[in-house]
């Protein structure tokens, strides 16, 4: 398959549906049902959706123009804000809950990984890995606007960037590793522990994807690291739709848990990057 045809969001959706069942009952195996009976999507599917709805509706870039960039922050809380009015109860951390319902929201300098989590469109959309980390870091600064999570996202997105357009493993794992010193899954499934915090997050995240062998594969790696499971499977879930692809029938499973404006969003979002890029 030609990896431009990959995107990121089904991924990080896929992730966040298996993970959901075990972010405070970590399952320290690769041997689990794919999806549970009491899977369900999360926070990190809502925004994740949110966010490229918000780049969507954006122009892009504008050279030497500080407003362009301005036009994003503001849309990125408009949208942000309205679907945590459609999903009150998708589970939101506290800051950022308090966050959507403020009538003057400001960035808040988190550094939990909500950032890295719902950035994957900011992958799929950049003309340049320099471009898709900028935007990375852009999804991130509205609420998370600490240099950890600005990083985190900024990363992912770029990785994204780079596996979509054919960099091999090895390449990604040494970008990933001039940010983030690594661990083998093996030592994280004995050692990791329960964090919303970037900086902890990301190193069991790229861990999952970079020893993967499979999509499935890397989800399996992202629950059997323990920790924040289902933000470690949407992150890694991201990554590795854009190294391996999805297959279909695992997406036809996940797709069956969204509700209709979430499946079209995808489907919108799809058409717009990977469809016209191939």
């Amino acid at each position: 398959m030609d990896k431009l045809h990959n995107g990121g969001l089904k991924g990080a959706m896929i992730g966040d549906i298996v993970g959901s069942i075990y972010e405070f009952d970590n399952f320290r195996s690769k041997e689990f049902p794919l999806f549970g009976k009491r899977c369900s999507f999360t926070d990190d599917s809502v925004m994740t959706a949110a966010v490229a709805h918000a780049i969507a509706m954006w122009n892009g870039w504008a050279e030497d123009d500080g407003n362009r960039k301005d036009s994003l922050f503001d849309t990125l809380v408009a949208v942000m804000q309205a679907f945590g009015n459609y999903y009150p109860y998708a589970g939101y951390g506290g800051r950022f809950g308090d966050w959507l319902c403020s009538k003057d929201p400001k960035p808040y300098n988190s550094w939990g990984n909500g950032a890295p989590m719902r950035c994957s469109a900011a992958g799929m959309t950049g003309g340049t890995a320099e471009e898709a980390y900028k935007l990375g870091e852009a999804t991130s600064e509205v609420t998370h606007d600490h240099p950890y999570a600005m990083k985190a996202a900024g990363l992912t997105a770029e990785l994204i960037w780079r596996a979509r357009h054919g960099e091999s493993m090895e390449q990604l794992r040494k970008r990933a590793e001039e940010e983030y010193e690594l661990e083998s899954c093996a030592w994280f499934a004995r050692n990791n522990e329960f964090t919303e915090a970037s900086k902890y997050t990301m190193p069991p995240a790229l861990a999952a994807f970079l020893e993967s062998r499979s999509f499935e594969d890397a989800i399996r790696n992202a629950i059997y690291v323990g920790g924040d499971s289902d933000t470690i499977g949407a992150i890694t879930g991201a990554m590795a739709e854009a190294y391996w692809g999805v297959p279909d029938d695992i997406w036809a499973k996940a797709e069956a848990y969204l509700d209709e404006r979430l499946k079209t969003i995808v489907r919108d979002y799809y058409a717009a990057t990977v469809d016209k890029e191939c």
